[in-house]
C-alpha cells in the first residue's frame, strides 16, 4: 500500500514537473513586437542593431512590425491584437506616435526616441535617447578633473526631469550646477552671452543638452563654440554631432546594449501583467565621443591608454 502511494505521488510529480517545464518553454517563446519605421540605411542598421540587442535581452523570438510612412496608428493596433501579441517595443518617433495609442491595450516599452517624462503620460516605460546626466557629468569630472561649475541653458518643459538627476549628482560630486531655464530661443540667446561673457576661470564649463529646443543649432551653437575656443571654455555636448563641430566630448548610444535593455524592461514588464506602471529612464547603454583637437587647445593631455576607452575620436584622421 504504501509503495504503491509513493509510486503515485511519484509519478504527480514528474507530471507536475513535466508541465512546469512546458509552461517555461511556452513563456520563453513569447514573441515580442518590435515597432519601428521604415527608412534607409544607415538608420536602418542602427535599428536592426537595437533589434538583436532586444532579441538577447528579452531571451525570445522577436517579431518586427516596420510602419510605412503612412502608416495609420488604428491599424497598427489592430494587427498586433489579431496576432495576439502580448509586449511591443516601439523604437524612433514614429514607433513613439504608435506608443501613445497601443498603451491602452498592451504593455509598451518606447526606445531610440527622445521621450520626456515630463511630457508623457504617467506609466509609460521606455529608455530615452537622452544620455543620464550621472554618466555626462561623471565623465566630465575624469576628463576635466578640475571643473567645480556646469551651466547648461534648458526648456523647463522638456529637460526638468534631466535637471533634476543632473542636480543630484553634481552635488555628489562637488560640482555646482548653474541650470537656467528658457521659454524660447531669444531667452536662450541671452543666457548664453552672459554665460560666456562671465566663465572666464578655468574651473568652468557649459552642457549642452541634447533635447533641447532653445539653442538654435544654425545661429547660436556656432557662436557659442566659438567663443568657447577663443576663452578656452569647456564645452561639452549630450549630441555628439557638437563633437565633430568642436564640443570637448560626448555620449552617444550603444546601439545593441541599448537593445538589450529594452529587452529587459520588457520581459520585466511582461511578467509583472499589464499593470499600467513604467518609467522612462535615461539611456545608461553609452558610448564616448571626443574632440582630441579641442582637447590640445584646452591643455588636456591623454595617455595612449586612456585614448582607448575613447570609440570615436574627432578629427577623424588623428
Amino acid at each position: 500500500m504504501i509503495y504503491r502511494y509513493l509510486c503515485r505521488a511519484t509519478l504527480i510529480a514528474l507530471a507536475l514537473a513535466a508541465f512546469c517545464a512546458s509552461a517555461a518553454v511556452r513563456a520563453e517563446g513569447v514573441a515580442v513586437a518590435v515597432v519601428y519605421p521604415d527608412l534607409r540605411d544607415p538608420f536602418r542598421t542602427v535599428f536592426q542593431e537595437i533589434i538583436n540587442g532586444i532579441e538577447q535581452g528579452f531571451k525570445a523570438p522577436v517579431k518586427p512590425y516596420v510602419l510605412a510612412e503612412d502608416a495609420e496608428g488604428d491599424a497598427v493596433k489592430a494587427q498586433l491584437e489579431q496576432d495576439h501579441v502580448p509586449i511591443a517595443i516601439t523604437l524612433g518617433r514614429a514607433g513613439l506616435v504608435s506608443a501613445r495609442m497601443l498603451s491602452d491595450a498592451m504593455p509598451v516599452v518606447v526606445g531610440a526616441a527622445f521621450i520626456s517624462p515630463d511630457v508623457e503620460k504617467p506609466g509609460m516605460s521606455g529608455i530615452t535617447l537622452s544620455p543620464d546626466p550621472e554618466a555626462m557629468l561623471g565623465k566630465l569630472k575624469a576628463l576635466v578633473p578640475d571643473i567645480r561649475r556646469v551651466s547648461v541653458v534648458y526648456d523647463p518643459k522638456r529637460n526638468e526631469w534631466e535637471i533634476d538627476k543632473a542636480r543630484k549628482v553634481a552635488k555628489e560630486l562637488g560640482v555646482q550646477l548653474n541650470a537656467l531655464p528658457a521659454e524660447d530661443v531669444r531667452s536662450a540667446a541671452a543666457h548664453y552671452r552672459n554665460l560666456l561673457d562671465e566663465s572666464k576661470d578655468a574651473g568652468s564649463a557649459i552642457w549642452l543638452l541634447q533635447d533641447n529646443a532653445v539653442t538654435d543649432e544654425r545661429t547660436l551653437l556656432p557662436v557659442i563654440l566659438k567663443d568657447a575656443w577663443d576663452s578656452n571654455l569647456v564645452v561639452f555636448s549630450s549630441n555628439p554631432d557638437h563633437v565633430r563641430k568642436g564640443a570637448l566630448f560626448s555620449m552617444y548610444p550603444d546601439n545593441t546594449a541599448m537593445g538589450r535593455s529594452l529587452g529587459v524592461m520588457a520581459r520585466n514588464r511582461l511578467q509583472n501583467g499589464t499593470a499600467k506602471t513604467g518609467s522612462i529612464e535615461p539611456l545608461r547603454d553609452l558610448l564616448l565621443a571626443v574632440n582630441i583637437r579641442t582637447a590640445e587647445h584646452l591643455g588636456l593631455r591623454f595617455e595612449s591608454q586612456e585614448r582607448q576607452k575613447f570609440d570615436l575620436v574627432f578629427p577623424a584622421s588623428r
